[in-house]
């Protein structure tokens, strides 16, 4: 299975996702992902979304293929883990 299944499409739960966040090399460190992050978390919550998911690095390492960011930025940010595969990290953030 490449995708996690979306079960909640019964139950008429609304859920964002974060699939990556691109940062120029000389502005990375500078908390430009967090503010990112935390506009995605109120913009989901005033259209009325459930949650918002991510799908983060499943290690402290660089892909040069992704940039889902790291696990600790969703954690500061009461994101928890829900799911873990061999493929990745799904977190999610309950908005109300």
């Amino acid at each position: 299975m490449d995708y996690v299944p979306i079960d909640e499409l019964e139950n008429k739960i609304k859920t964002k996702s974060i699939f990556c966040f691109m940062i120029a090399k000389e502005m990375q460190r500078k908390g430009i992902a967090t503010l990112l992050l935390e506009r995605v978390c109120q913009d989901a919550l005033n259209e009325g979304f459930d949650y918002v998911e991510a799908y983060p690095y499943k290690a402290n390492s660089y892909h040069s293929s992704d940039f889902g960011g790291y696990v600790k930025m969703y954690e500061k940010f009461g994101f928890q883990i829900i799911k873990e595969t061999d493929k990745g990290i799904v977190m999610r953030k309950k908005l109300k």
